[in-house]
């Protein structure tokens, strides 16, 4: 017997009004569960370096009021239904249906709860983590994540709601798993590449800003790494976006990585006849002066073919930035002949040296004596 009881004398009139009263309490007991919350984010929460426990204090303390007057009201109303006798039919059928209520009431709220606590641990990632990383990647992900992780929460409130009404949801499990695998198979070369983003974004073969060599042959910067592809700007200014999977499962060549320095070649030809000990010092020494020219001792000239017209060689040398070779290549290029011209070393058109059978040679020269008389 409760006090209601006893003063009211009454079973039925005092369980509703103790359960007015309990729901009144749980409603004074979540505001002052707020402001306890609300205290002690200001105590203790925001002192600390990260503003994750910041933000999940302040979602708790915003729903705190609701989700513990949802709650005893339930279980208020449960308690209630189970305390009254059936002597007023139409009096336990009401409470019953407003518990079975307040319990869908309930379980949609907590869910759409921890679906508002994960979305302040999104923004969190977003503002502090990602913020700090070359990538785009998790940029997208982040939020992808947040909204698979939304749709599987509301999936399990739903069902955890048809269990508690004794549906059969096997048929439901199944029907999903079979969408899944229709969607999965519909999507597989979209999932491909989102897994592969994902692999790009652990593993970071490359970051935002590297001169890369794609599958293809294309030599650009990269400009963005997506969750399904990968956008490089070339050496024509032109953006090509390759799959993200076509990377994962390809040969990349990264010019920036592990350090900026990079080594490239400038080929030239000289002349036969050339003293090629000199020609080589002469190119090196006036190379090796350049100011952006790193490590110049590793700087060298190699002669590499005796072609039809001329001796070929290669200039290899250093430069700090990968993304300067295409412009440098062309002053190396300039520096080269001015510094050729100037030492007098000859730099040799194509030419073919063509050999006469003896009568063709006697033929030919008189047929110049005849001409040659003529005139």
């Amino acid at each position: 017997m409760n006090i209601l009881e006893f003063i009211l004398g009454e079973t039925r009139l005092s369980i509703l009004l103790s359960t007015v009263l309990i729901v009144v309490l749980g409603y004074a007991g979540g505001r002052i569960l707020k402001l306890v919350l609300r205290l002690f984010s200001d105590k203790i929460t925001k002192k600390t370096r990260s503003a994750l426990d910041d933000l999940i204090v302040s979602t708790l303390a915003q729903y705190a009021t609701a989700m513990v007057t949802i709650f005893v009201a339930y279980w208020s109303m449960k308690w209630s239904a189970g305390a009254l006798d059936d002597t007023i039919p139409l009096l336990t059928k009401g409470l019953h249906i407003v518990t079975e209520a307040l319990y869908v009431v309930t379980v949609l709220y907590a869910s759409y709860f921890v679906t508002r606590l994960i979305d302040a641990t999104v923004r969190w990632y977003l503002h502090e983590v990602a913020t700090r990383t070359q990538t785009h990647l998790d940029d997208e992900l982040a939020p992808l994540a947040n909204r698979v992780l939304k749709i599987l929460i509301y999936l399990v409130g739903v069902v955890i709601i048809l269990d508690h009404f004794h549906q059969n949801i096997s048929t439901l499990v199944v029907s999903l798993g079979v969408g899944s695998l229709a969607i999965a198979l519909a999507a597989q070369e979209t999932l491909a590449n989102m897994i592969a983003g994902f692999v790009l974004m652990i593993d970071r073969p490359f970051r935002i800003g590297d001169r890369i060599r794609l599958p293809d042959g294309t030599i650009g910067l990269v400009r963005e790494i997506g969750i399904r592809s990968t956008k490089v700007i070339d050496d024509y200014q032109v953006m090509v976006i390759t799959p993200n999977a076509e990377i994962v499962k390809s040969q990349i060549k990264n010019f920036s990585y592990p350090n900026d320095i990079v080594r490239f070649e400038v080929a030239f030809g000289v002349a036969y006849g050339t003293d090629l000990k000199a020609m080589r010092r002469i190119v090196l020494e006036r190379i090796n002066r350049d100011a952006d020219i790193v490590e110049p001792e590793t700087s060298e000239v190699r002669i590499t073919e005796m072609a039809d017209s001329s001796m070929n060689a290669v200039l290899l040398c250093k430069i700090r930035n990968p993304n300067n070779i295409p412009r440098r290549k062309s002053d190396l290029l300039l520096t080269i002949y001015d510094t050729l011209y100037e030492n007098n070393i000859e730099i040799p058109f194509p030419q073919r040296v063509l050999h006469l059978a003896p009568e063709t040679r006697e033929a030919f020269a008189a047929s110049s004596d005849t001409k040659g008389s003529g005139d």
